[in-house]
């Protein structure tokens, strides 16, 4: 049940159909529109349910998927997810009845619904107590990033460490300016999404790169310009030629191989417990941002969405938030570059 070919036959008969291309005489599926991640997070949502029912209601699994969803089975499911989070519950249900409702629209899921409302308030917005004093202001992140990348890097006892804390360094700075998230992050790679300009360095972000499906493009100047400079032309090479790699990937790890969006956020949890004391995820950058900005001045604040790449905006809008992140992501880096060079 662990792999989705030991799903019961007509689950995986309901997941072909639901990301079917289709053809001529076919509509296509209802999540064929859906990015690999998302698809990835609903199918091993839905795999919890499955093996939830074959440990605790195996005779359900000879049902039709939709009819196995009923309420005394998901309230049964519910109370023993009831250690988890409030978040982590609605994340589980709600992938699980969005894939059954997709597969099933005919039939009635009045009372799923419900409960998915009541969910989604418990839920509320996350456990408040999970960021508490985790939120630091972006230009702090900047110095954390500038600082590790600096004298810790130059304080190192190896040249391994020295590097390695060279590119820890620019990747927390950069999160700093440019806070994208984790795994946009671990997708950037130089031709494509990395630029090097004569004055400075383009991200570029596709659409299929982002969660919210809009593309995002932005330079990189100021202090992390350099940093990423010095990276890309000093510290990637150095770290590739130790394992004879040859790739395009942006990020790499000791011996050149390119690493992974945990990885990425491994480091970045380390980076910001040595300089700060506090253990910050790629995302509370976003969260610092959007906190750095409101607080800034009412101008700034309205930088939020662009900075963020939100999709807040109808489609025929997608080309104007593409455009403004350009210009945002410069604003953005100038509202840091004061709050450190202490002008406010």
């Amino acid at each position: 049940m662990h792999q989705q070919e030991n799903w019961p036959e007509q689950d995986k008969l309901m997941w072909a159909a639901l990301i079917a291309p289709g053809g001529p005489l076919d509509s296509p599926g209802a999540f064929v529109h859906l990015r690999d991640a998302t698809l990835y997070t609903r199918r091993m949502h839905y795999r919890q349910w499955l093996l939830w029912l074959e440990a605790r209601d195996a005779d359900a699994l000879k049902l039709p998927p939709a009819e196995r969803a009923s309420m005394d089975r998901l309230r049964q499911w519910l109370d023993e997810l009831a250690h988890t989070r409030p978040m982590t519950r609605l994340s589980y249900m709600q992938a699980l009845i969005t894939v059954l409702r997709a597969y099933a629209p005919q039939a009635d899921w009045t009372a799923q619904k419900r409960m998915l409302a009541v969910l989604k308030h418990q839920a509320g917005n996350g456990d408040p107590a999970r960021k508490a004093g985790r939120i630091l202001c972006s230009g702090v992140l900047l110095r954390t990033g500038i600082v590790h990348a600096g004298c810790h890097a130059e304080a190192a006892t190896t040249e391994l460490s020295r590097m390695i804390r060279r590119r820890d360094g620019t990747i927390v700075a950069l999160l700093a300016i440019l806070p994208m998230r984790a795994r946009s992050l671990s997708m950037l790679a130089l031709g494509q999404s990395v630029h090097v300009a004569e004055e400075s360095v383009i991200i570029a972000l596709s659409e299929q790169m982002t969660k919210t499906g809009v593309a995002w493009e932005t330079s990189v100047n100021g202090p992390v310009n350099a940093m990423l400079r010095d990276y890309i032309s000093a510290v990637r090479p150095w770290l590739m030629a130790r394992g004879g790699r040859s790739h395009t990937a942006l990020w790499v790890g000791r011996k050149g191989e390119a690493i992974s969006q945990t990885d990425i956020s491994i480091r970045v949890r380390h980076v910001t417990e040595v300089q700060t004391g506090k253990r910050i995820p790629p995302h509370f950058f976003r969260d610092a941002a959007a906190t750095t900005l409101a607080r800034s001045s009412t101008n700034e604040a309205g930088l939020i969405r662009p900075v963020l790449a939100h999709s807040g905006f109808r489609t025929a809008q997608k080309h104007y938030i593409q455009a403004r992140t350009i210009d945002a992501g410069r604003d953005y880096a100038s509202v840091l570059m004061d709050l450190k060079g202490g002008h406010r």
